[in-house]
């Protein structure tokens, strides 16, 4: 989940050439829409989104019995120790990622790793 057409397309691109199957949503609330009529393997959500931001993402997916294992990885220009600490420390999500920092092979090959230790 972006509010970001370029960095949806990014990812998307990059997660599909791996074989991955993509969803996109615009804002939080769309993203929600969606999490709960497919419940994808993995969430990447980032944290500014309009309508639904991604805190208010993340309380509503551990709200729901059917969401709140679904591991969740923020993907963010927001570069907050609170806002990280927040987040990871809670358990809400599985890493904290800053978009500008991070390639996207290496999202790529997180997804994976967090993937693979959820089936062990």
């Amino acid at each position: 989940m972006d509010d970001n057409d370029d960095i949806r397309e990014i990812y998307r691109v990059k997660f599909q050439r791996e074989g991955w199957t993509v969803m996109e949503a615009r804002d939080g609330a769309e993203g929600m829409r969606k999490c709960k009529e497919n419940k994808p393997a993995i969430i990447l959500l980032d944290i500014e989104m309009p309508v639904l931001g991604g805190l208010g993402v993340l309380d509503a997916l551990k709200a729901d019995a059917e969401l709140a294992k679904i591991p969740v990885i923020i993907l963010s220009n927001v570069d907050n120790d609170s806002v990280f600490q927040e987040v990871i420390e809670s358990g809400r999500a599985q890493y904290y990622l800053v978009k500008s920092l991070t390639e996207a092979q290496k999202v790529v090959d997180i997804a994976l790793e967090v993937l693979a230790n959820r089936q062990q």
